[in-house]
């Protein structure tokens, strides 16, 4: 693809390829709205809360089914508020401002029920909360850390009705990564304090021990985001995450944050090419965390331009090494967004509303991104051009070779047919290649493997266990997969899990589906719901309602 040879000349070129996209406009919304959580609850998409129009606080939800989106009421508006999805698939959401204009912070927590599409709120916070992040620990509480102009510490929301304080915080912060650890830890970090002054010292608070300092962080802070969203969509594996950090002069980079008992441990992401600050247009402001699809292994930043008319979208496949790197762009558009995208189960990239640098103006516009399918065009370098020229010409030249060493050799061989040895060394001498059998009998191993031993059922299973296991190495196990199958490694081992887990329904359609999330091999619900639906095309519920095939 003309997506992956960019990437692959860039390494050369030493500069981020540049490839032009063209999103899909969707219906809008009922309600324009900026300070709102997205979140996919039992496989719906939800806009939930946030400022409207005149920055007036709206009390207000939406969903999106059958090409439209469907208005509901809320208890409360939580603009800038935070929301956390639970393994039932309902979503406790909590916080916000308490006037218009983005003043004050409120206690107000509510929890809404996809099944029914209803909201209902049910209890207050520690203390009165906005611009606060949480997380969900494995043992089902939920952990609550940030605010904005009012004092900060560590809530704790005991799964049912009551949230209490926790304990205090070596240093307030807005907006803070609240990272879960493990199950039942988590770090809290942020580049920014309560009233969104830069941190001259930076900690990481631990909610199992003393707030401890990371040297790489006193060079770089992560980046501050004024949108809510949910530290979930920058986790790329069990204890890892990605997060946005810049440095002094303004360069961003990307942090790889994760854990070594309990001791956070920080570094700076290997890219490719150094992340571009400008583009062909200008200079670009990228707005927002890193998010992430673990599973086609590539993370997106989001940035405009500086009159918001071009949309940005940086696009970091973290599985290879370095990082490669490839920033996409739109046409100008009547107004780019301001807002935390989410990935569709599909692997594309929804933006859902947003301001377009306007507080006042929100937008109801939702646009597609399609990451699953080539970009529409792409801008090359010179230095690009004329690699692509050089590879043409040599390709075409050893056509030529071979098709006149093809001549030479009907003419002078006698008229009797080649058996089939002599076929494969005629064809060797001739650099005519062959269907490799080595790696058609190592995919066979592979099925067997995972058919009969059930590999995939390991919740962590690596390329390099499956390496192990057939004595050899994991470089050839993945080219092998991508090449026969067309498939990464961690699709191939998803689409097992997703085919067990549908035996799993078949048999007991009442099992809940956290357990068959866990029982299939899947760490999460919500990597469960992601990979059935881009498996199948249907979400569980959706799948079992429908006559089975065999």
């Amino acid at each position: 693809m003309l997506f992956a040879a960019l990437q692959a000349s860039a390494a050369i070129d030493h500069s981020c390829p540049e490839v032009r996209i063209v999103p899909e406009r969707l219906p809008s919304m009922n309600v324009p709205r900026s300070g709102h959580n997205i979140f996919y609850a039992d496989g719906e998409l939800t806009a939930a809360g946030g400022h409207t129009t005149n920055f007036v606080p709206t009390p207000t939800a939406e969903y999106y089914a059958d090409g439209e989106w469907h208005l509901m009421d809320m208890a409360y508006s939580h603009d800038n508020g935070f929301a956390v999805v639970l393994r039932s698939d309902e979503v406790v959401l909590g916080g916000g401002h308490a006037e218009p204009l983005g003043i004050g912070q409120t206690f107000m927590v509510e929890r809404y029920q996809p099944s029914t599409h209803t909201f209902e709120g049910f209890g207050c916070l520690d203390r009165r909360r906005v611009l606060a992040a949480a997380t969900l620990l494995a043992d089902g509480r939920i952990i609550i850390s940030g605010n904005h102009y009012a004092d900060d510490a560590i809530g704790c929301f005991d799964g049912q009705s009551q949230v209490q304080h926790l304990r205090s915080v070596r240093q307030g912060r807005s907006n803070p990564y609240v990272l879960r650890i493990g199950g039942d830890e988590a770090f809290i970090l942020g580049g920014n304090d309560e009233r969104d002054r830069h941190l001259d010292t930076i900690y990481v608070d631990r909610l199992k021990g003393d707030a401890v300092r990371v040297p790489l962080l006193e060079q770089w802070r992560p980046v501050y985001t004024d949108q809510p969203f949910s530290s979930d969509a920058c986790r790329i594996g069990h204890d890892t995450y990605l997060l946005t950090a810049t440095d002094k002069t303004g360069q961003l980079a990307v942090f790889k944050v994760g854990n070594q008992q309990g001791e956070p441990v920080i570094s700076l992401l290997p890219t490719a090419t150094p992340i571009p600050m400008r583009s062909q247009w200008g200079t670009i402001a990228y707005k927002g965390p890193v998010v992430v699809d673990s599973v086609r292994q590539r993370g997106y930043i989001i940035g405009v331009d500086s009159l918001y008319h071009r949309q940005y979208v940086l696009a970091i496949d973290y599985g290879r090494q370095p990082a490669g790197l490839t920033l996409c762009y739109t046409d100008p558009m009547e107004h780019a967004a301001i807002t935390i995208p989410v990935v569709t189960p599909d692997g594309d990239l929804l933006m859902v509303g947003g301001i377009p640098g306007d507080n006042y103006k929100p937008l109801a516009d939702v646009w597609l991104y399609h990451f699953t399918t080539e970009p529409a065009a792409a801008a090359l370098t010179s230095q690009q051009v004329w690699l692509w020229t050089v590879g043409i010409v040599v390709l075409f030249a050893l056509l030529i070779y071979i098709y006149i060493r093809l001549r030479s050799s009907r003419v002078v061989a006698p008229q009797t047919e080649q058996p089939p040895a002599a076929a494969q060394a005629g064809a060797a001498q001739a650099n005519i290649p062959l269907i490799d059998t080595k790696a058609a009998e190592l995919m066979e191993r592979i099925s067997q493997l995972m058919g009969q031993e059930q590999l995939y059922l390991r919740s962590d299973l690596k390329v390099q266990d499956v390496a192990v296991a057939l004595q050899t190495n994991s470089s050839y196990v993945s080219e092998c997969i991508n090449s026969l199958r067309g498939q990464s490694f961690s699709l191939f081992v998803n689409t097992y899990r997703v085919r067990h887990a549908q035996e799993l329904l078949r048999q007991n359609p009442s099992m809940k589906t956290a357990i068959v999330a866990m029982s299939s091999g899947f760490t999460t619900e919500a990597s469960f719901f992601r990979n059935f639906k881009a498996v199948t095309g249907m979400t569980p519920r959706e799948w079992l309602t429908k006559p089975q095939q065999t």
